[in-house]
């Protein structure tokens, strides 16, 4: 039985690139910040200004991947190009009533387009920091095989903690 459990850290992961395990030399992964569109409410009935989010919809999905030193597949990652991106993970707990680690996978999957690369900075006896910056279209993040946030943006699903926030906004524009 499971007391105490505590989340430590990423054990370890991989990375994958439309499949393939072209991603060794990817140094870290920044996921992109979950930022709802906002419109800004005001006038009679509003003592004030809110940023009101737009239900189901998200404002730009940015994800960066830094690589230790370039590769041939960081430099080919430019221009728009199209990927699918499977990151694994294993994240280390510890159940202190067991008295002993516990793992569980941490896996996200992303569907997107490359809006930039920075091959870095070159010195010798370091890494050059290479940077690529995707622009995500699909977003989904697993936890021990169960599906926590699932974000479509062309075919139009915001699905959180199994709710999908947009089927009665699809059902209402006639989409369903």
């Amino acid at each position: 039985m499971a007391v105490n459990k505590i989340p430590e850290v990423i054990n370890d992961m991989r990375a994958y690139i439309d499949g393939a395990d072209d991603l060794i030399g990817v140094n870290e992964v920044e996921l992109p910040d979950l930022k709802s569109l906002t419109e800004d409410i005001e006038g009679i009935g509003v003592a004030g200004k809110i940023e009101a989010p737009i239900a189901g919809h998200f404002d730009s999905l940015e994800l960066k991947m830094t690589w230790q030193v370039p590769t041939k597949m960081s430099s080919r990652l430019v221009g728009g190009s199209t990927l699918a991106l499977e990151l694994y993970s294993d994240i280390q707990n510890w159940d202190s009533g067991a008295n002993d680690y516990e793992h569980e996978q941490y896996r996200v999957a992303v569907r997107g387009r490359v809006k930039s690369h920075n091959p870095g900075k070159f010195k010798a006896g370091s890494k050059t920091d290479s940077e690529t910056v995707i622009e995500c279209t699909y977003f989904k993040i697993e936890m021990g095989g169960a599906t926590l946030c699932e974000i479509d943006k062309y075919g139009y699903k915001a699905i959180v903690n199994g709710i999908d926030l947009l089927q009665q906004v699809r059902a209402n524009i006639g989409m369903n």
